[in-house]
C-alpha cells in the first residue's frame, strides 16, 4: 500500500508542472500571449458583446486595411474590425458574429492586399493560435479548406495541430510562457488592448516612421484562391441579406510599386464579375502615395492612414456624415499627434478640426487654427492646405520649456481643453525633423 502511495505521489510531482502549465494556457493568455494575440483577442471581445452604441460603418479585411482605415478621422460610429494576417475566410466569421450581437451597419469596407488573396499564411500561428473564434466555427474553415485542398491550412500535421491548439497543450505554447517569465506579459497586453479600444481597431503603425527604402517592384498577376473568392462572395452575400452597402476599396501601395496591364486586366475582370453578381456594390481602387505615407511596400503609416481616411470621406461623405469631432475621437487623434516627427505633417491633423498651433522660431510666435477661427496681430501666409499663419504676440503662449531647434510648436486639442504637446524640430532643407 506504501508503494502505491509513493507512487502516485511521485506520478503527481511529474505532473504538476505539466498541469499548471496547462491551466495556465488556459486561464491567462494575457498574461504570456505576444505578437498580435492581444488585438486578436480585443477584437474578439468587442464583436461578441452587445452593445448600446451603434456603429454604422464597419470595417473588414486585413493588416493593409488596419493600416489604413482610421475610425478617429472618418466618423465616431466607425469600427475597424480587420486584423493582421487575415482572409475572407475569417472576416466572414467576423461579420457573422458582429451580427448577432449589434444591429446591422448601413456600410461595410472591405480591403485585401494580393496576398491574403492567394495564400492563408495565419491560419495557425495566429487564428488558431489565438483562439479568436468558437471550435465549430475552426472546423467548418478546416472542412471548407479540405474539400478545396488548400495546402496552407491542409497540411501534413493538420489534424494534431488542431488538436493541440484547440485544446491549448502546452506543446504550442510552451516557448512564448518560457520567453515572457510569469505573467510579465500581462500589463503590456493590457496597455496593447486599451489603445486598441482608443482608436476602435487600429493597430496595424499607430506609431510607425516613414519609408525610405525599397526596391521597385511590379505585380504581374492578380490571382484569387478559391476557397477565398468562395468566402469573399459568402462575405458579400451576408452583407446584401443584411441591406449592408458593400464598398470594397483596393488600398495604394506606395510609389515604388507598378502593374502591369494583364494585372490590371485581371483586377477589373474579377472586380467586374463581383458586380455583376451583386449589384448595389462598389469597387474603387485608390492611387499610389508616396512613400512617407507607408511604413513598407503595402501598410499606410499614421500619416497616410490620415491621408487616406480623409480621401475616402471625400469619395463617400453620406457614410460619414458632418457631426463635429467627439472628445473620444480627438483623444485618438491626440494620441496620434504624439508620435509625429515632422513638423509641417501636423497642419494637415488639425485641418478641419478644432486644433490650435503655437509656433515659435526662437524670435516670434506664430499660430494656425484648424477651423480658420483665429486671428493673431497679423496674416502671415496661406498654407498650401488653406489654413492660416497668423503672427502673434510674444506672450501669446506661455512656453512650458525652453525654446530650442528651429522650430518650436505646442499643440491644442480645444476639444478636451488640453496641451497635446510641446516639441522641438531642426530645419532639414524642406522639412521640420523632430529633435529627439
Amino acid at each position: 500500500m506504501k508503494n502505491i502511495v509513493r507512487l502516485m505521489i511521485k506520478s503527481i510531482c511529474v505532473m504538476l508542472p505539466m498541469i499548471v502549465i496547462y491551466a495556465y494556457t488556459w486561464m491567462n493568455p494575457m498574461g504570456f500571449m505576444d505578437g498580435e494575440t492581444p488585438h486578436y483577442l480585443w477584437n474578439k471581445e468587442k464583436v461578441n458583446s452587445p452593445e448600446d452604441w451603434y456603429y454604422d460603418t464597419v470595417i473588414l479585411g486585413d493588416s493593409m486595411a488596419n493600416a489604413a482605415y482610421m475610425p478617429e478621422i472618418l466618423s465616431d460610429t466607425v469600427i475597424n474590425l480587420s486584423l493582421g494576417g487575415m482572409t475572407p475566410v475569417e472576416n466572414y466569421y467576423v461579420l457573422q458574429d458582429w451580427l448577432t450581437t449589434h444591429s446591422a451597419p448601413k456600410v461595410c469596407y472591405i480591403s485585401f492586399q494580393d496576398a491574403h488573396l492567394l495564400m492563408e499564411d495565419c491560419f495557425w500561428t495566429r487564428t488558431m493560435y489565438s483562439h479568436r473564434f468558437r471550435p465549430e466555427q475552426n472546423l467548418e474553415m478546416v472542412r471548407l479548406a479540405k474539400i478545396f485542398h488548400e495546402p496552407t491550412i491542409i497540411t501534413d500535421s493538420y489534424k494534431s495541430d488542431f488538436i493541440s491548439y484547440e485544446f491549448r497543450l502546452p506543446n504550442k505554447y510552451i516557448a512564448a510562457i518560457m520567453n515572457s517569465g510569469f505573467n510579465q506579459r500581462y500589463e503590456e497586453n493590457l496597455e496593447t488592448q486599451r489603445k486598441d479600444e482608443l482608436h476602435r481597431g487600429r493597430y496595424i503603425a499607430r506609431e510607425a516612421e516613414g519609408f525610405e527604402g525599397g526596391k521597385k517592384g511590379v505585380l504581374e498577376e492578380f490571382y484569387l484562391n478559391p476557397l477565398f473568392e468562395d468566402y469573399y462572395r459568402r462575405l458579400i452575400g451576408l452583407c446584401v441579406e443584411n441591406n449592408i452597402q458593400v464598398r470594397i476599396v483596393k488600398l495604394p501601395h506606395s510609389d515604388n510599386i507598378s502593374f502591369t496591364d494583364e494585372y490590371k486586366a485581371q483586377v477589373y475582370e474579377f472586380y467586374e464579375n463581383l458586380k455583376k453578381d451583386f449589384p448595389g456594390i462598389t469597387v474603387d481602387w485608390i492611387a499610389a502615395y508616396d512613400r512617407q505615407c507607408f511604413i513598407d511596400a503595402n501598410h499606410l503609416n499614421s500619416y497616410g492612414a490620415l491621408r487616406f481616411s480623409s480621401e475616402i470621406k471625400k469619395l463617400y461623405p453620406k457614410d460619414f456624415g458632418s457631426e463635429p469631432l467627439s472628445p473620444s475621437q480627438a483623444e485618438a487623434i491626440d494620441d496620434s499627434m504624439l508620435h509625429v516627427k515632422k513638423g509641417e505633417q501636423l497642419a494637415e491633423w488639425i485641418l478641419g478640426r478644432d486644433y490650435t498651433l503655437f509656433l515659435h522660431n526662437g524670435s516670434q510666435v506664430y499660430s494656425i487654427s484648424g477651423l480658420n477661427n483665429r486671428k493673431g496681430e497679423r496674416e502671415v501666409c496661406q498654407l498650401e492646405n488653406g489654413l492660416t499663419v497668423w503672427m502673434e504676440p510674444s506672450n501669446a503662449w506661455e512656453w512650458e520649456e525652453p525654446v530650442i531647434g528651429d522650430l518650436n510648436i505646442v499643440a491644442v486639442d480645444n476639444y478636451n481643453k488640453k496641451i497635446v504637446f510641446q516639441k522641438a524640430f531642426w530645419q532639414e532643407n524642406e522639412s521640420y525633423v523632430l529633435i529627439e
